[in-house]
C-alpha cells in the first residue's frame, strides 16, 4: 500500500512539475485590469479631455529617453481609445476631464520548487528562481472642475519585455478603456 501511495504521489508531482515547466515555457504577456470609481457620478456629461500637466525629470538620460518613448506610446494609445469612444481632445481652454497616468516596470522573483522523480521516490528537489518583469499602468480620470480623481484604472501585465512593450501597452490601455466610463 505504501508503494502504491508513493507511485501516486510521484505521478502527481511529475504532472505538477510538467505543468509548471510547460506553462513557463509558453508564457506570454497576461494583462489584468480593474477600476475604482465613484458609482453615482454622472459620466455622461464628459465630452472633452486633455492631459493633466506634469513635470517629471530624471538625472539619468537613458531612463529619460526610455520613459519618454513609453510615455508617447501610452499617450497615443489612450488618445486613440478615448477618441474611439467619442471623446474629443481639447487643447485650449478647460476640458471636462483630465487624464493622467503612472507607469512602471519592475522585476519580480518567484521561487519555484523543482522535484525529480526517481521511480517510486523523489530523489532530490531544489528551488529555482523565476524572474518575471511586471508592468503596471495606472490611468486616472480627473474632474477638471475640482481636480478630483473620479475614476482610476489599473492594469498589470506579467511577462513584459522590451521587445513586446508596444503590444503590452496596447493591450493594457485597450482593457482599461473598455471599462471606462463605468456603466
Amino acid at each position: 500500500m505504501t508503494n502504491a501511495m508513493n507511485v501516486t504521489q510521484g505521478l502527481r508531482l511529475l504532472i505538477l512539475v510538467g505543468s509548471i515547466i510547460g506553462a513557463s515555457a509558453c508564457s506570454s504577456v497576461s494583462v489584468n485590469s480593474s477600476a475604482k470609481y465613484y458609482p453615482k457620478f454622472d459620466y455622461t456629461h464628459f465630452k472633452t479631455y486633455n492631459w493633466m500637466p506634469k513635470a517629471e525629470t530624471s538625472d539619468n538620460l537613458q531612463q529619460t529617453v526610455i520613459a519618454a518613448e513609453v510615455g508617447h506610446m501610452i499617450e497615443a494609445e489612450v488618445e486613440k481609445g478615448l477618441e474611439a469612444r467619442g471623446f474629443k481632445k481639447l487643447t485650449t481652454g478647460r476640458p471636462d476631464f483630465y487624464v493622467n497616468y503612472h507607469a512602471r516596470v519592475q522585476e519580480k522573483v518567484e521561487p519555484q520548487v523543482l522535484t525529480y522523480n526517481c521511480g517510486y521516490t523523489i530523489c532530490s528537489s531544489g528551488v529555482d528562481m523565476k524572474h518575471i518583469r511586471e508592468g503596471t499602468l495606472i490611468l486616472d480620470i480627473i474632474q477638471a472642475d475640482n481636480n478630483d480623481v473620479i475614476w482610476q484604472g489599473t492594469s498589470v501585465a506579467n511577462g513584459v519585455d522590451p521587445s513586446n512593450r508596444k503590444e503590452a501597452i496596447e493591450t493594457a490601455v485597450s482593457q482599461l478603456l473598455s471599462i471606462f466610463p463605468p456603466k
